[in-house]
């Protein structure tokens, strides 16, 4: 047997044939070591060996034949060593003539001696691997210039290198060769992450619904799938003509790929999306040039694109106190902005992790500019309100030779990266300013940048500085291909609630998704112009320039809704500088829409049709969500790499010193409990006439159930006179008649701890489902107060359309911003009971009439002594007499918008009347006569029973039933009390199914506001 027969020649198809094991004369191991006389080939044995192996295998045996005198040796001994099967398809299409083969020293090449095969024309493959390095190496695609894409029947005209991961299997297996399964194994290799991870992770960025190493080719392929390989693929191709043409070093040609084609999957995914409808050449063309468009690359900067990509990591700062300049931009000491974070790296939790906070300081024409977040972000299982600036980056994790730096923004924001620092020590500032401002690599759009987020505009004019002036030992700047949003972010902008036409013709804010239905603009009606009265904002998209100086230099993008079909259209529009209208809106298509709930949200989200253009500059997408008893404007941020550039803390102190500019001052942790106060109610009409309703406390005092007392406060003021607050009832706590005190001291009883409930006047129960707080600080009042009066909900039936001052008739209002640490809270709560309760006021107390046919005025009445009394007093027409406010008593009166007639005032009244006799009673309601104002046109609402009990010393009055509607309505059941000596009205409110809204301003802003209003 030569060694020519037992060793399998590429691309054949046969199994490996015995071969002998090696031994020498001694019947030892080759390697001197013993081991019964024979010596097996396994995994660690390098190709080159196992190849020299079977050539001295074939020598022995044949001596062995000889010295043995013909007995044959093969009985002797050992099996051969087990063989597995791998076959599969190379495809970007299916690719004819590359070299596949099995990569057992994992260096990326296909090397002398490993199991090899070339494709045929379907891109098929197979070899041969030795059982004990089954699943344990790539599978590598050295595929030349001259393949050929069965897809095209063309040459692919360059050549690149596909892999697929190891298996982590061992048998008989068919692997898949692709672009996808190339990125696969790239993050899994670069990132240290798991097969797994790596491959949920680019099947989420291009969403897929089936794994990127499936093989799309198959009979059941999935075309999702082929079309992201054959993007993918063709962004390979193009970067590496590019680069080839630029005469790109090969190494960098290999990083370059490699970042195209990982972490740039999200936009290929945006890319093909938008172009869903057209070839798979015009989609495939569009998500190349979109890469190329992110990743700036051109015949004029592939080289420096690709040189800054291969950069070594330098050496980063020791771990400690640190200040990391992200953002700068700057015109002169009144007019610059800045973000830095700041945190100790040496601070580590017991995941090996630390935080970061978040400072930014804006100066306009030398005054500070407050800086508010107001964002709620999805972790995953809740939304989050992100901090303002303490620990706003949490779980960071720095960077290793095998692993990235990860971090998440936010609680929700995963992120990774790859800093590469620099020494700039001794350089001068002018240099590096004018170094980072020519940076080839891409950045967040932002002040520092251009449309295009290059850092074009990155902090001072370099003339500026100091002609002399050098960075000092210690300084570095630092570069960071920043893999951001990983599999998308959602976020809520709480400040942002769009109003919407009602069905009462108002504008108000929605309280439900259906009605953004009255924002249709043409898509019902095709007559109807859309512009802002008929659509909602979704985006502004940025122009270069605009030539019409009556416009402002964006176009801005609205849509309109028919949330019943889930259809929405979207337009393109100018906008007028002036008023900000919408001009000239063009459809810029149409689209449908999915419904779901995500957490304490309902969210719309647009499912197809999301105009391409918005998605990929701006890399976001709108959504709009059902939160807060309100409607907000959502955005998904989508998965993007960008280029940040950082000056550590001795550059950037060494970068203001030069420009005079004060330190920033840090963050700090936000204060726990303590003193509080809450401002519940407002109403004003001048600095003489308004009242007000809060509660103050300090919640770090609890009991032993870990309540806290909450004071309630009040105070009206009228034509100038405080008038004092007298509570108007007793309450029922289910074992006593509770005076609830009309000062309000500890009459709220809340919980520090979930479910956060509180007990009100020992009766009202009332549990917490929602919180979210606003910061104001920096927000102009008017803007706040408008907010609050257009929010839809109510509290517990109250309406917010009249809150606080009208803007109109209070002007400072638009001049004047609310100061640091003010604070506004959206609280959503279920109420789950609710007391009996009896007026105390004399205004409460029921009057009888002396007679059936009395004309003495109401006031001059006595008063009932019993429910028997009251009973016999008022029998209406239940016995044949005529209706009239002397035999049917009052129980609720309302006011119509409108008169019904010319006879009749806009007041209505339901009254009721009893018989003893069966416990009868009959609710009417009636109008007033214009003339008289005398009550008259009484109409029959219902006939029901009532009882009688006796609770706490109290008889109490219950009905079987009210009339329709009136609990919905109104909100209580009407009931009556006899106790010491009179008849009183008496009530139970209802218990309602909905959550209950309130906006709440804490202490800071309620006593700013009252300052700007000349309150006292």
């Amino acid at each position: 047997m030569t060694p020519a027969t037992q060793r399998r020649s590429p691309g054949a198809n046969q199994k490996s044939r015995f071969t002998p094991p090696l031994f020498d004369g001694a019947f030892g191991r080759a390697d001197g070591r013993a081991d019964g006389g024979f010596t097996r080939h396994g995994a660690k044995s390098t190709p080159a060996q196992r190849t020299i192996a079977v050539a001295a295998m074939a020598c022995v045996a044949a001596a062995l034949v000889a010295c043995d005198g013909g007995a044959d040796p093969a009985a002797d001994m050992p099996a051969p060593p087990a063989t597995v099967a791998f076959s599969g398809v190379v495809a970007d299409g299916p690719l004819k003539d590359v070299k596949a083969c099995y990569d057992l020293n994992d260096n990326g090449v296909c090397d002398t001696g490993e199991p090899t095969a070339t494709t045929d024309t379907d891109g098929k493959y197979s070899f041969d691997v030795l059982a004990t390095d089954a699943g344990k190496h790539a599978v590598l695609a050295m595929v030349p210039a001259t393949a050929i894409d069965k897809d095209t029947g063309l040459p692919v005209g360059v050549a690149f290198t596909l892999k697929a991961p190891a298996t982590g299997s061992a048998g008989t297996q068919a692997v898949f060769v692709s672009p996808l399964s190339t990125a696969v194994a790239d993050i899994s290799q670069d990132g240290g992450k798991t097969v797994a991870q790596a491959s949920d992770e680019v099947k989420l960025a291009l969403n897929l619904s089936v794994s990127p190493l499936a093989d799309f080719t198959a009979s059941n392929g999935n075309a999702d799938a082929a079309l992201a390989a054959r993007a993918v693929g063709a962004v390979l191709i193009t970067s590496t003509q590019l680069a080839t043409a630029a005469g790109v070093p090969a190494a960098q040609i290999t990083a370059l790929t490699k970042a195209a084609t990982t972490q740039q999957l999200a936009t290929v995914a945006e890319a093909l999306a938008a172009g869903s409808g057209g070839s798979v050449a015009s989609r495939v063309a569009a998500a190349v040039t979109a890469v190329s468009t992110q990743m700036n690359l051109s015949a004029g900067t592939v080289l420096a694109v690709a040189a800054q990509i291969v950069k070594p990591a330098g050496t980063a700062d020791a771990p400690g106190q640190f200040v990391s300049l992200r953002r700068f931009a700057y015109t002169d000491a009144n007019n610059y902005s800045y973000t830095v974070y700041t945190g100790d790296s040496s601070a580590l939790d017991a995941a090996g992790t630390y935080s970061a906070n978040e400072v930014r300081a804006t100066q306009s024409g030398g005054v500070d500019q407050t800086f508010n977040r107001n964002q709620a972000y999805w972790t995953g299982s809740d939304w989050v309100v992100c901090p303002l600036q303490w620990k706003v980056i949490t779980g960071v994790k720095t960077a290793t030779a095998t692993a990235p730096q990860s971090s998440t923004y936010c609680a929700a924001s995963r992120s990774e990266s790859r800093p590469v620092n620099e020494d700039i020590a001794g350089k001068t500032l002018r240099e590096m300013v004018t170094q980072i401002r020519g940076f080839p690599l891409a950045d967040s759009v932002g002040a520092h940048t251009n449309l295009d987020g290059l850092p074009v505009n990155w902090g001072p004019d370099p003339a500026l500085l100091p002609a002399a002036a050098v960075f000092p030992a210690g300084a570095k700047l630092t570069n960071r291909s920043l893999h951001v949003d990983i599999g998308g972010t959602d976020r809520l902008e709480l400040a942002s609630k769009p109003s919407v036409r009602w069905t009462d013709g108002v504008f108000r804010q929605a309280t439900t998704l259906e009605q953004f239905s009255g924002m249709a603009g043409n898509l019902v009606d095709a007559a109807a112009a859309p512009g802002n009265a008929n659509t909602v904002f979704v985006f502004d998209l940025p122009l270069a320039s605009q030539p019409d100086a009556t416009l402002e230099s964006v176009k801005r993008y609205r849509a309109a809704f028919d949330v019943a079909a889930l259809k929405i259209r979207f337009y393109q529009c100018d906008l007028r500088k002036s008023d900000q209208a919408a001009l000239n809106c063009a459809t810029a298509g149409d689209g449908t829409l999915a419904i779901s709930t995500q957490g304490s949200a309902r969210l719309m989200r647009v499912a197809t049709g999301y105009p391409a253009v918005l998605a990929s500059s701006l890399g976001q997408q709108r959504f709009w969500a059902e939160y807060a008893g309100t409607v907000i404007r959502g955005v998904r941020d989508l998965e993007r790499t960008r280029h940040e550039q950082r000056l550590n803390t001795v550059a950037w102190n060494a970068l203001r010193t030069a420009l005079n500019m004060p330190a920033p001052a840090d963050a700090t942790a936000p204060t726990g409990p303590g003193p509080f106060f809450t401002l519940r109610n407002f109403s004003y009409t001048d600095a003489n006439n308004y009242s007000w309703r809060g509660f103050d406390g300090d919640s770090s005092v609890l009991d032993g159930q870990g309540y806290f007392v909450a004071n309630e406060r009040r105070k009206t003021l009228s034509a100038g006179v405080v008038l004092p607050f007298v509570r108007d009832a007793m309450y029922w706590t289910g074992t006593a008649w509770y005076a609830c005190p009309s000062d309000g001291v500890g009459v709220n009883l809340v919980n520090s701890k979930a479910p956060f409930d509180n007990l009100y006047c020992q009766g009202y129960a009332d549990e917490r489902t929602s919180s979210t707080s606003l910061t104001l600080a920096g927000r102009k009042m008017v803007d706040v107060v408008n907010d609050i009066r257009s929010y839809g909900s109510r509290d517990f039936g109250a309406s917010y359309g009249g809150w606080g001052p009208a803007p109109s008739t209070n002007p400072q209002l638009a001049s004047t911003l609310f100061p640091a640490g003010a604070a506004m809270e959206y609280r959503g709560q279920q109420r789950k009971a609710t007391p009996l309760a009896v007026g105390t006021l004399a205004t409460y107390k029921v009057r009888v009439a002396p007679a059936f046919n009395t004309t003495a005025a109401f006031d001059t009445w006595p008063y009932a002594s019993t429910l028997d009394e009251f009973i016999t007093k008022y029998p209406g027409d239940l016995f044949g007499a005529s209706l009239t406010g002397n035999v049917a008593f009052f129980v609720h009166g309302y006011d119509l918008p409108a008169a019904p007639s010319a006879a009749y005032t806009t007041r209505v009244d339901i009254r009721v009347a009893f018989d003893a006799t069966g416990n009868k009673a009959r609710f009417y309601q009636n109008n007033h006569a214009t003339s008289t104002n005398f009550t008259t046109n009484y109409v029959k609402l219902l006939d029901t029973t009532y009882t009688i009990d006796t609770v706490g010393g109290v008889r109490l009055m219950h009905f079987a039933a009210m009339p329709a509607g009136f609990e919905a309505d109104y909100g209580f059941q009407r009931l009556f009390a006899e106790r010491d000596g009179g008849v009183w009205y008496a009530w139970k409110d209802s218990v309602p199914s909905t959550t209950g809204w309130s906006i709440r301003l804490n202490g800071s802003a309620f006593d700013a506001l009252r300052a700007a209003l000349g309150m006292q």
